[in-house]
């Protein structure tokens, strides 16, 4: 008989031959470099050391023993950002993926997010009005010239900590997850034991389960709009035509293309509002681009 494959195994199979791992030294990324590891791989161990914390050094040491252990490869780096907020540690951390996949020839990057980031995304994305309409995070997407592997966004912490004892892994505790002035923390501490105590239901896991429908009809609904969002230039009959919810779908795209950042449910409003012959044809976004109508078509300037 064939021994059953473990979960946290049997996620990563389909995976890239030749691949990056981010490891951290927490219990998630841990796990993951061992599951890699037990399927047979060799990935390129990334370790970026935020030097936030006294122990930092000390966990940036244990990942490069762990890497050596297996005999891996490991690009390790430190964050020079000052200001600690979680979308500096984010941006610096995509930055250091970016110039080592360069410096190691390879552009596929496997993550450790699992399930409870998912809920966590995906209720963040709700409360902050996000324009990506909320969708949590992909199990596949581009980020540049990297593509980034998230094959453990089914499974549970819980399970992905039992699976690293049963392996007798070791691991670091990142003391700053339990700060709740982090938005992340906040959300996993309070928010989200609150809701549960609240409506006695398994609340983590309905949330999961409505990102994923989320996340599968935003996919078609993308498809939908994958036409027009494309074009330099929007035709305004065209898209005058289309439901409310295509409309707005094009033009978020579309501005995304166009290179626009911190985009908004106001900006999208804004762009639409240029469909109607009634309003100004012109309209501010950021960066210090407008979006203009001209001779039945809407474009960047």
């Amino acid at each position: 008989m064939t021994a059953r494959v473990h979960p946290c195994e049997a996620a990563l199979v389909s995976l890239p031959q030749r691949l990056l791992v981010a490891v951290s030294g927490g219990v998630d990324s841990v796990a993951l470099l061992e599951a890699l590891v037990r399927l047979g791989r060799k990935p390129v161990v990334l370790h970026l050391d935020h030097d936030w914390r006294a122990e930092s050094a000390a966990e940036a040491k244990k990942v490069r023993a762990l890497a050596k252990k297996h005999g891996l490869k490991i690009i390790a780096g430190k964050s020079r950002a000052t200001k600690r907020t979680e979308s500096t540690a984010r941006i610096a951390r995509y930055a250091f993926f970016d110039e080592a996949a360069k410096k190691a020839g390879l552009h596929d990057l496997v993550l450790a997010h699992h399930a409870d980031d998912q809920v966590e995304t995906f209720l963040l994305q709700l409360l902050r009005g996000t324009g990506s309409a909320g969708r949590g995070m992909e199990p596949e997407a581009k980020r540049g010239r990297l593509v980034l592997h998230r094959p453990w966004l089914a499974l549970w912490k819980k399970e992905i900590v039992a699976y690293a004892r049963a392996r007798k892994l070791t691991w670091s505790e990142d003391g700053s997850n339990a700060d709740t002035r982090h938005r992340r923390n906040l959300v996993r501490k309070r928010l989200l034991p609150y809701l549960a105590k609240l409506t006695g239901q398994e609340t983590p896991r309905h949330l999961w389960r409505a990102a994923e429908i989320a996340r599968a009809e935003s996919e078609w609904l993308d498809e939908l709009c994958a036409a027009l969002a494309s074009r330099r230039e929007l035709p305004v009959a065209n898209l005058r035509a289309a439901p409310l919810a295509q409309q707005r779908r094009i033009i978020l795209r579309w501005l995304q293309a166009r290179g626009i950042a911190d985009i908004a449910f106001a900006d999208v409003e804004a762009v639409r509002r240029l469909l109607t012959d009634r309003d100004p044809a012109k309209v501010n976004l950021s960066g210090n681009r407008f979006a203009r109508r001209r001779a039945g078509l809407i474009f960047i300037a």
